[in-house]
């Protein structure tokens, strides 16, 4: 850890204030060229998050990661996959319980670990929704697939409250939904007590697709990071890397006291 970082969480500590971490969430696209994947490690690098959920992460991106930032990130947990389906977790601070499970009713998978900071746990989950275009069938048209996709995300969302509804945990859920913030998905996890981190204070959010990676203007948010017991601020889209999805950014606190029955079970 560096030791300015070290330095804010003494100040922190000593102070009696909850501790703060940075969390990011970056879709790196599977497809990217090595040219955009050292684009999009720039910007991890320069941005430094404590926390970062990485989507459609494959094995080269996984092994240019660990070449590149090995040293600043000492708790990883991947699962690379060639195509849309890889995922990973890496982290400044102690990872455990981690687990890959599918993103019922699908197998899209996500990922979940608890990270630990300053004597406090929280559990972050690492998704990605279905995408609107996807096709169930060859011979389905695009309209077809966004319609029953809606659908699914919005099951997807539903399936991912039920599985953490007893979580007495800060619960810190990120990654590329596929859609924005008044469709059913975001809906379903607001209502759950979920806060969007563009909702805090010193906020610079909005679009994040399309991305870097082309000329084309970014017109719609799809990538978020929520927050359950958690509260945020300086929340941004950083306008750079090699993807066709902006990486998001937010600065996170725990609350100041500790839940009742928030204990490691």
């Amino acid at each position: 850890m560096h030791a300015p970082l070290l330095a804010v969480l003494a100040l922190l500590s000593a102070s009696g204030d909850p501790p703060r971490f940075t969390a990011m969430t970056y879709n790196v696209l599977y497809e990217a060229p090595a040219s955009d994947v050292e684009k999009s490690l720039d910007v991890i690098e320069k941005e430094k998050p404590d926390l970062l959920c990485l989507r459609e992460l494959t094995p080269g991106f996984a092994r240019a990661f660990r070449e590149r930032l090995a040293k600043e990130y000492p708790h990883t947990v991947f699962a690379p996959r060639t195509g849309t389906w890889g995922v990973g977790l890496a982290s400044r601070h102690p990872l455990s319980r981690t687990e890959r499970f599918p993103e019922k009713p699908h197998r899209l998978p996500a990922l979940e670990a608890e990270m630990k900071l300053g004597g406090r746990t929280l559990k972050a989950v690492c998704v990605h929704l279905m995408a609107p275009g996807a096709r169930h069938t060859r011979s389905e048209g695009l309209l077809e697939s966004m319609e029953k996709n809606e659908k699914l995300r919005a099951r997807q969302a539903q399936e991912l409250m039920k599985r953490y509804a007893k979580e007495k945990r800060p619960l810190l859920l990120l990654g590329d939904m596929n859609e924005g913030r008044r469709a059913s998905a975001l809906k379903t996890f607001t209502a759950a007590g979920f806060a969007h981190s563009c909702d805090g204070p010193a906020a610079s959010c909005g679009s994040t697709w399309p991305g870097a990676n082309t000329a084309l203007p970014s017109v719609v948010e799809i990538d978020h990071i929520l927050g359950r017991g958690l509260t945020f601020s300086e929340a941004r889209v950083l306008r750079e890397g090699g993807s066709d999805h902006y990486p998001v950014r937010a600065l996170v606190s725990f609350p100041k006291e500790e839940p009742k029955g928030s204990g490691n079970p």
